[in-house]
């Protein structure tokens, strides 16, 4: 089926596929449409905290990276809004990629996709308008903007721009390089830090 053809779902489901074939040598788990809405989550919520579990709880595509040199696992979560034209709000995506933090992950990304059939000055204009509200309010996540194509290949809008195809182990690493440079700046507070422990028993993740 083309791109342009599929839907969001499909294309995590394709992403998935694509990034545990292709994984960077620091890529340990690839996980996507996790529901944190579920039983096992609210009562290990429940054993902590009152009240009801944050809103917002599917989580699109989540990336786990090893640091074998400091022994530390990157938990990357990422809000993925498809494009396959150019009547989508520019903005969507936002506010979910920012309430991420709540949950403890290490770094916040919000993706934008687009098929190739969407001219790269419709793209440019979609990007500059996003990159310029999260570098202006220096909002704490990483904007991702590029093109992704029928064999498989991305092109990159943000956060920088170069006309060439680039595989997916390539785009893995430049995810986790500029994740490294923003991180959630709730990280520091306890109870962000016991949800990421919740988070960890969710996913299997060993501590």
């Amino acid at each position: 089926m083309s791109l342009e053809k599929i839907d969001e779902k499909q294309l995590l489901d394709q992403l998935k596929e694509l990034f545990e074939e292709k994984r960077s040598s620091a890529l340990k788990k690839v996980f996507t449409k996790v529901n944190l809405a579920t039983k096992q989550f609210k009562d290990i919520w429940s054993t902590w905290w009152e009240g009801e579990v944050p809103p917002r709880q599917e989580i699109d595509l989540i990336l786990v990276f090893s640091d074998p040199i400091y022994e530390e696992l990157s938990i990357i979560g990422a809000e993925v809004e498809y494009f396959r034209d150019a009547k989508k709000n520019p903005y969507g995506g936002l506010e979910q990629a920012l309430s991420f933090s709540l949950f403890g992950f290490d770094s916040l990304v919000l993706w934008h996709v687009f098929t190739p059939i969407i001219e790269n000055r419709v793209v440019e204009s979609y990007v500059k308008t996003v990159s310029e509200l999260v570098e202006g309010l220096n909002l704490p996540l990483v904007y991702f903007a590029t093109k992704f194509f029928e064999n498989r290949k991305f092109e990159f809008f943000s956060p920088f721009s170069l006309s060439y195809h680039y595989e997916a182990d390539s785009v893995l690493t430049s995810l986790l390089k500029y994740c490294k440079k923003k991180r959630n700046p709730l990280l520091y507070k306890e109870e962000v830090k016991r949800r990421r422990d919740v988070l960890k028993v969710i996913l299997k993740i060993p501590r």
